[in-house]
């Protein structure tokens, strides 16, 4: 005699429907029925956008690795030395307080010594020279701008004009110095420069030089006569 219970039919993945009676069997894991994605083919038009940016790439490496290449050897063929600067002279024109209002007339001169071998030096015409008593500006100028050839001393000759209108602390200020002999000034010089050789000009370089400088007196009738200079050059890449 049969048996009360359905038979327990164990099927092995795929299970087959079992038409007519209950599945009893162990059911298929759950990523059996998931769909798996096809590979899509690549569209032509990514595919050159990508050769595209790799050589972009690849051209902007070359160019930072030519231009290394390129600052080594004028370091090392060239050998480039920072130019010298010196205030030399300092001479009081005029100087003719009117009320409130201030003429000021100096003339300076400053010498610069290229000292390279190789290379020559171009000096721009976006030079400036200013001299300041205390924080307010007197006088300021400029030089036209010059080429100095290697192994050169070049004597500058500026002069310097100013109209200000100034304060009565600066006018006490400056009596009480002029009554001392002691006169403190500023003079600041900016001029980029460049290395050249045949012609060619490599990058630009800020020239900075900052005076401070004691005077006995601004009168234009005396010589003047400095106490003390002291000058610091700066050299700023831009």
């Amino acid at each position: 005699m049969g048996s009360q219970y359905p038979p327990n039919y164990m099927h092995q993945y795929p299970p087959q429907p079992y038409y007519g009676q209950p599945y009893y069997g162990q059911p298929p894991p759950a990523d059996y029925y998931q769909s798996h994605p096809r590979n899509k083919a690549k569209s032509p038009g990514s595919s050159c956008c990508l050769r595209c940016i790799c050589c972009c790439y690849n051209c902007l490496l070359f160019l930072i690795i030519a231009s290394f290449v390129m600052s080594i050897f004028f370091l090392i063929y060239y050998q480039p030395e920072r130019p010298i600067y010196e205030l030399r002279d300092f001479a009081v024109k005029r100087f003719n307080i009117n009320g409130s209002n201030l003429e000021t007339e100096i003339a300076v001169s400053v010498m610069a010594y290229n000292t390279n071998s190789k290379l020559e030096l171009s000096y721009g015409e976006d030079n400036s020279i200013e001299v300041e008593y205390s924080g307010t500006h007197l006088c300021s100028g400029s030089f036209p701008p010059f080429e100095q050839p290697r192994k050169n001393t070049t004597m500058v000759n500026v002069l310097l004009k100013g109209e200000d209108e100034v304060s009565q602390s600066f006018l006490d200020s400056l009596e009480r110095d002029q009554k001392l002999g002691r006169i403190p000034l500023e003079i600041e010089i900016e001029v980029p420069v460049k290395f050249t050789h045949a012609g060619i000009k490599w990058r630009k370089m800020d020239a900075k030089m900052k005076c401070t400088v004691i005077i006995d007196s601004l009168r234009p009738d005396l010589e003047t006569k400095v106490f003390y200079k002291v000058c610091g050059v700066k050299l700023e890449m831009s």
